[in-house]
C-alpha cells in the first residue's frame, strides 16, 4: 500500500500521542524520583525526541497494515452486498 495523506496525518498523530505519553511518564518517574527539574525536563526533551524517531518508525507500518485490513475488509464487505442486491 501507498502511503498517502490520510495515513500520514495518522503516522503523525499516532506518533505524537507516543511522544507525549514518553515525555510525560519520564518527567513524572524523574521528579517522583527527587531528580532537579531541570534534569527532569532534559531527560524529558531527551525521551520525547526518541520517541518521534523511533514511533515513526515502529507506527508506519503498522497504520498501513490497518488501514489494508479496513480497506480488505471494505471491499468483501462490498462485495457481499452487491451479490445480496443481485
Amino acid at each position: 500500500m501507498t502511503q498517502g495523506t490520510g495515513s500520514q496525518q495518522l503516522v503523525r498523530i499516532a506518533t505524537a500521542y507516543a511522544a507525549s505519553l514518553a515525555f510525560g511518564v519520564t518527567f513524572l518517574v524523574a521528579t517522583m524520583a527527587g531528580v532537579d527539574g531541570a534534569t527532569a525536563l532534559w531527560r524529558s526533551a531527551m525521551a520525547i525526541v526518541i520517541a518521534c524517531v523511533i514511533g515513526r518508525l515502529l507506527v508506519t507500518p503498522v497504520v498501513n497494515v490497518v488501514l489494508s485490513a479496513l480497506a480488505r475488509d471494505e471491499a468483501e464487505r462490498e462485495k457481499v452486498n452487491s451479490e445480496d442486491r443481485s
